[in-house]
């Protein structure tokens, strides 16, 4: 049988109940009263939150109105989340009435902030099977119920503190079903002798303090017999007085901000796969080949701002530990390693970001330790150093399918051409180019190159007397996205394979490689280029489906004419203006096609135009398409210019359409 609702109760009854409730009075609960007549049930939305300093509530009378209205109507809706931010005292009873109609709710979700005000654990708490996610924020507990037993998955405890008897190790023993805990700003006591986390799978002691001398990080380890994820941050005491034991469940290892002063002898992590060290500073005479020795089967390496340097003898130690280790991520920091004794034999990712190398070394001799690489991120945009010197004949990297180098400096252009030469199957090429890199000519001859991004479009355009530019010979590339403001020389070999391109150029060299595309689907183009069309009279696009031509350039309408003449197979036309501002020439005079292009009275069905502005031009291009595209089926116009919005809607509205499915629409 279904409760019935407070709403359906009899009046006098609802006045009783208002009566006993905390601070109200017989007034307050007629009012109460009416607004439920009037007003119907007062709606209780799945995720609530009560703040008694918004400037919504008149007065503290207001927002204790508000609350408790809000909770005791509308009993058959689940509550998701209840969220309490008290500035003000509260009586123990009220937040407990708060919590004891939340519960009834079937809350999940409770999260109490009281500013560092007091607060009893309300013991109902032990009856909510739904309760699985607790979070106590700047929160004073003194009171935790000895039978509260809580069914919580998960628990965040950030800057809580215990008076009296209670600890954390006292809430901690009400949880047994915990598996998610975060600790921020929280100080760590001793724990029982036979207390265990049976359930606990992942912790975060973030700004944790230890209470007593002899508790650490890796004390609490031996109280969690099936912990996998563990996150420590500015916490102290990492090995302090350890005693010896193997935590065979741990996978995942994050340490940040901290000093590790000794690592025990006996301490091991055999099911470790993942280790992040993000600004950790060691002593003592150790340093991250000491962890590498305790992680057997470490498979992810992340070191940023952490010193990677060692002796010859350590280095020679941790060689064995580094063989299972399958992504590597170094940054922001210098590499000073004896480099022969070190071997990664199964490392496939490589990441390097702003990295430093001795002046006797570099990233040529850093690579061939890792035999089977095959993927390589060099990232120098916080960093101007020197990372590619000239390649050593032995140099090689057989297994490379991408490789990424963001702002990366090189010797010179022969540096940059033997590095792609080395990578005989070479997949995936990205090139961030910086005007202090080295090279003037990015000569990229790599026959098994599937897809290339070039981005030459940052910093100050600049008159430049010698050649700068790049030479591609790629036969197999099949995608190609190439951005360039700056060079003044391309030469694309014959790429009959691409089928995808999104080119953007300024050098009047453009028409040497856009005419190398006979097999594109996917072209979205922005040329700058005085050819009209920037590539051979003859060439055609038979494959070519959907076209992004850029308005930016004076001849673009004429371009436009001749791309559509030679792609007969044109089913999507999206034109848009790339660039907010336009370029100072004066527009060259559209020429009018003589005959109608084959793809728009067979094949063109949508048409898109992005920052339309209604100039004469572009009024008699839009007139031009839509009289003789017979196939369109949806042309869609939108502008930048809100003022003018609705007179070009005006004109475009009374163009005549050739086709009578075509549906006109405005954004």
């Amino acid at each position: 049988m279904e409760e019935p609702s407070i709403c359906e109760l009899p009046d006098d009854l609802i006045l009783k109940i208002f009566s006993l409730l905390p601070l109200y009075r017989e007034s307050t609960a007629t009012h109460l009263l009416r607004k439920l007549r009037m007003e119907g049930p007062w709606k209780l939305v799945p995720d609530v939150m009560f703040d008694d300093d918004d400037e919504s509530y008149a007065s503290f009378v207001t927002f204790m109105n508000f609350v408790y209205g809000s909770l005791l109507f509308n009993n058959d809706q689940i509550l998701e989340r209840l969220h309490l931010i008290l500035n003000q005292d509260y009586s123990a009873s009220d937040i407990n009435i708060w919590v004891k109609l939340a519960v009834k709710r079937s809350v999940r979700k409770l999260r109490i902030q009281t500013f560092g005000k007091p607060l009893e654990l309300p013991s109902c708490l032990s009856t909510c099977v739904t309760l699985k996610s607790l979070v106590l924020h700047e929160v004073r507990i003194k009171v935790v119920p000895s039978c509260l037993r809580l069914s919580l998955k998960s628990l965040h405890l950030f800057s809580v503190q215990f008076s009296g008897d209670v600890s954390l190790a006292s809430l901690l023993q009400s949880c047994p079903h915990l598996e998610y805990l975060v600790v921020w700003d929280v100080v760590v006591d001793t724990f029982p002798p036979c207390f265990l986390f049976s359930s606990l799978k992942s912790l975060h002691l973030l700004s944790t303090y230890f209470s007593e001398e002899d508790g650490s990080v890796a004390s609490l380890l031996r109280i969690c017999p099936v912990l996998e994820d563990l996150v420590v941050k500015r916490t102290c005491r990492i090995f302090n007085n350890y005693v010896p034991h193997i935590c065979r469940t741990l996978k995942t290892l994050i340490l940040r901000d901290l000093i590790i002063g000794s690592v025990p002898p006996l301490f091991c992590l055999p099911s470790l796969k993942t280790m992040h060290l993000l600004s950790v500073t060691f002593s003592g005479g150790e340093s991250v080949a000491t962890l590498l020795q305790i992680c057997p089967l470490l498979e992810d390496l992340v070191v940023k701002q952490t010193e990677v340097s060692d002796s010859e003898d350590t280095t020679k130690e941790c060689t064995l530990s580094c063989r299972t280790l399958q992504t590597l991520t170094l940054s922001e920091l210098s590499i000073k390693m004896y480099l022969p004794w070190f071997r990664f034999p199964l490392l496939k990712t490589l990441h390097l970001l702003s990295v430093k190398f001795p002046n006797y070394e570099s990233l040529a001799l850093f690579l061939p330790i890792c035999p089977l690489l095959e993927y390589l991120l060099v990232d120098q945009t916080k960093d101007d150093s020197l990372i590619f010197e000239n390649v050593q004949p032995w140099f090689y990297l057989p297994s490379l399918k991408s490789l990424h180098l963001i702002s990366a400096k090189f010797w010179g252009d022969e540096s940059f051409e033997d590095l792609i030469r080395r990578c005989p199957v070479l997949e995936n090429l990205v090139i961030n180019k910086t005007i202090d890199d080295n090279v003037m000519i990015f000569d990229i001859d790599a026959p098994s190159l599937k897809s290339l991004s070039i981005d030459n479009s940052k910093g100050k355009r600049a008159c430049v007397k010698k050649d700068r530019g790049f030479v591609i010979n790629a036969p197999s590339l099949e995608k190609i996205n190439f951005k360039d403001t700056f060079s003044n020389f391309l030469e694309f070999e014959h790429m009959t394979k691409v089928t995808e391109a999104n080119v953007q150029v300024i050098c009047s060299q453009s028409e040497k490689f856009i005419g190398s595309f006979t097999s594109i689907r996917h072209l979205s183009l922005c040329s700058l280029s005085s050819e009209t069309p920037p590539y051979p009279r003859g060439t055609t696009f038979p494959y070519l489906e959907h076209l992004e031509l850029c308005t930016c350039s004076a001849g673009w309408a004429n371009l436009l004419v001749c791309i559509l003449n030679d792609s007969t197979r044109l089913k999507h036309l999206k034109l848009k203006s790339q660039h907010r501002a336009h370029y100072n020439d004066p527009m060259i005079h559209w020429n009018k096609p003589r005959t109608v292009p084959e793809c728009l009275s067979t094949h063109l069905e949508i048409m898109e135009w992005r920052q339309y502005e209604g100039t004469e031009q572009e009024r008699n291009v839009a007139d031009y398409m839509l009289a003789n595209a017979t196939s369109l089926k949806m042309v869609t116009f939108s502008t930048r210019c809100r003022n003018k919005h609705h007179r070009m809607l005006k004109k475009l509205k009374k163009l005549h359409r050739v086709s009578q499915t075509c549906q006109l629409l405005f954004d």
